[in-house]
């Protein structure tokens, strides 16, 4: 039987087919080994041997079309964190707590990588000041100057949350972000049977705190699913070197064809166009997370 992975822990793995949820486990001759942290991950599709228990066994699992990873800041094996994703969406706040840019960006950088069309939204909108919806639509022009797709939105207080949804109608997302930006109060808003637990800001630290532990698949009302994903400060890129990078920021793509060098990094590099047209076409708030991230590259 052909169904769709919408939980992941440890060992065992949640399986819907024809909405009816099985427990299945992962092991044997069918098991492949590859380099991952977890060979499986919540938007895999799979092929299941039901056993007399009513539990089932893992035997197919098909080629994914994308998925999301990272690497682990502590473990030398990379962790996928979705598989077979339509729209990464980068959920941001601007308070309580903030997000960095760089960590967006790396964000973005990950989804184009894999294939992924990268959304940007900055949720507690309701709590910004005048001076901060300024600086938020700052922020706002340099991503929708290079294509993307963004949504300003207040959970708590309804704001954009259908326009969202139905920006959402029958693809599959993956949710990304720091802890505290209100990704399971999202969730829950969206889904059908979503009961994501939420918690308040760490009055130690001002950021959040975790409380997803594992991917897991939602249904939205929209007809669309999501998968959830633990929160996480900062990430390292699995597989994407310094020489990539550059091909990762969209805006650099025209321009960079016309540096004088084919290998320029866009550095020090004499006659370097996006040098040349920084702060005109190019952000210089882009550009100077592109050098910390490559930076981390080296």
């Amino acid at each position: 039987m052909k169904g769709l992975i919408i939980k992941t822990f440890g060992n065992q793995y949640n399986v819907e087919i024809n909405k009816n949820i099985f427990r299945c486990v992962y092991r044997g001759k069918n098991k492949v080994k590859n380099q991952f942290k977890n060979p499986l991950i919540s938007g895999d599709i799979v092929d299941i041997k039901m056993l007399d228990d009513g539990t089932g066994v893992i035997e197919k699992v098909y080629k994914r079309k994308n998925y999301f990873i990272k690497k682990s800041l502590k473990e030398s094996q990379p962790h996928l964190i979705g598989s077979n994703i339509d729209y990464s969406l980068i959920l941001a706040s601007l308070k309580e707590p903030y997000t960095k840019l760089k960590f967006i960006d790396k964000c973005l950088a990950t989804s184009i990588y894999n294939n992924i069309k990268p959304i940007i939204i900055f949720n507690k909108i309701d709590i910004l000041n005048e001076r901060d919806i300024i600086k938020l639509n700052n922020i706002l022009k340099i991503y929708q100057n290079i294509g993307l797709k963004t949504f300003t939105i207040s959970v708590k207080k309804n704001v954009n949350i259908k326009e969202l949804e139905d920006h959402l109608k029958y693809k599959k997302s993956i949710i990304l972000g720091n802890s505290g930006v209100g990704k399971s109060t999202l969730i829950n808003s969206l889904s059908i049977n979503s009961n994501q637990k939420t918690d308040d800001l760490s009055i130690k630290t001002g950021r959040g705190k975790q409380t997803t532990t594992f991917s897991e698949i939602f249904r939205l009302k929209c007809n669309g699913i999501i998968i959830d994903t633990p929160g996480f400060k900062d990430f390292e890129f699995y597989d994407i070197d310094k020489n990539t990078l550059k091909f990762l920021y969209p805006e650099f793509n025209n321009i960079g064809e016309k540096c004088k060098f084919n290998n320029c990094l866009h550095l020090n590099e004499p006659k370097c166009k996006i040098k040349e047209k920084l702060d005109i076409k190019i952000s210089l708030k882009r550009y100077n997370n592109y050098l910390s991230i490559l930076k981390e590259l080296n």
